[in-house]
């Protein structure tokens, strides 16, 4: 699957742990695969680089090799027609994944829920 935001980018993550993002709909590294690990958390993986996206203490998204990370679990909230990823290991500080206008990478402190930043559609490919 893709994991598209609402202003049409999609969420990529590069073999040397970058996560960035891409408006070009055939890079193949922003083919994710997502596991659920209990109601409403979700891990997720970059097939490409085989890294799970994570967020670290600064709000970052990075590409993580070890899946027992508790920084690889999001939990996903229904947004209308949307869903927004909250990180379960800084849920406390209402963290999102989310891509700016722009197509840059919003770091967690500056997100919140409802945002268009936040929103973002799965795509099967």
């Amino acid at each position: 699957m893709k994991l598209n935001c609402r202003h049409g980018y999609n969420i990529l993550i590069l073999q040397n742990g970058e996560v960035s993002s891409s408006d070009d709909d055939i890079d193949s590294h922003c083919i994710m695969e997502f596991t659920s690990m209990s109601p409403g958390h979700v891990r997720i993986r970059g097939v490409e680089a085989n890294l799970f996206l994570a967020m670290n203490k600064d709000g970052l998204l990075y590409g993580e090799a070890d899946p027992n990370n508790n920084a690889t679990i999001f939990i996903e909230q229904p947004e209308g027609p949307y869903s927004a990823y909250l990180s379960l290991k800084y849920q406390r500080k209402k963290w999102y994944i989310a891509i700016k206008k722009n197509g840059k990478i919003k770091l967690g402190p500056t997100t919140k829920r409802g945002q268009h930043a936040t929103h973002f559609l799965t795509i099967v490919v």
